[in-house]
């Protein structure tokens, strides 16, 4: 059953729906993506279901990628006036890959932002490794720990949103004042466990269905992300983009699985250029 999605709106113009990741984090933690709104461009900052100041599902299992595809589509029907951009940052881009695939009429052009292509034992292993290599890091050490101590278990929403704060140093470049900011912002805001526990028991250990979603989109993508990003690297940006029919790769970088708070500009740039028509820097 689609639900009736919450969004944050800036400026006018051309639609891009950005989907935040998680999933279940607070949507906000992409607000840097604002900075692409203007008097030609609408940016919509989508709430998925569970998260910011949408609805929450009744039954706990309701959180499966066509769940937010559906929930997705519906929004665009309702709110957009004909066929929009759209840009999903890591489970998001998973997500807005789906509704180009599913729901080609709805969708103009689509941006995966550090979207895996890939999960199971194969995207652990190379993630653990990068997190391996930066242990000597004390901010990476710390967040580590906080993986260590947190075992299997959940935390309350409240904890889950701190610990997520805590693990930020391995999704971003060394650690900046801004970025310790925005950590202190992600820390503030409740996740919805539900979400996350569904992704990682249930569709992280068998995600390889995102190329076959990629290469059914009929619309222009561009493929954008980290080369330190251990979730969604250079190997992912790579598999995506030889699956697309019209795409175009951009690496970032010094920046990790967070680069749109590790390198704002770059990942607004390259955005604005690719919806604009031109070809971005890779």
């Amino acid at each position: 059953m689609t639900l009736p999605l919450a969004d944050t709106r800036y400026g006018a113009g051309r639609t891009l729906v950005c989907h935040p990741g998680g999933p279940g984090m607070h949507p906000h933690y992409i607000d840097q993506l604002a900075a692409l709104a203007g008097d030609d461009r609408r940016v919509v900052l989508l709430h998925p279901r569970g998260t910011g100041n949408s609805p929450r599902p009744a039954d706990p299992l309701a959180y499966a990628v066509q769940d937010y595809a559906d929930d997705l589509a519906h929004w665009i029907r309702r709110e957009a006036d004909g066929p929009v951009d759209l840009l999903g940052h890591s489970h998001g881009g998973v997500v807005v890959a789906r509704v180009a695939a599913r729901y080609p009429e709805l969708v103009r052009s689509v941006v995966l932002l550090a979207t895996p292509a890939y999960g199971g034992d194969r995207a652990v292993q190379e993630a653990q490794a990068l997190q391996r290599a930066r242990a000597g890091e004390p901010d990476c050490a710390d967040a580590l720990r906080a993986l260590e101590e947190q075992g299997d278990d959940y935390p309350s929403e409240e904890g889950l949103g701190r610990l997520i704060a805590r693990v930020v140093p391995l999704w971003v470049a060394p650690m900046t004042e801004r970025l310790r900011r925005w950590q202190a912002r992600v820390a503030a805001q409740p996740a919805n466990v539900d979400a996350l526990r569904y992704f990682n028991e249930r569709v992280f250990p068998v995600l390889d269905g995102v190329p076959a979603d990629v290469a059914e989109a009929r619309c222009p993508v561009l493929v954008l992300g980290g080369e330190l990003d251990g979730w969604a690297g250079p190997d992912h940006l790579a598999m995506l983009e030889k699956s697309a029919r019209d795409a175009v790769s951009v690496t970032i970088p010094d920046s990790g699985h967070m680069c749109q708070a590790d390198s704002p500009e770059a990942v607004v740039t390259a955005v604005a250029e690719f919806m604009d028509g031109l070809s971005p820097q890779r």
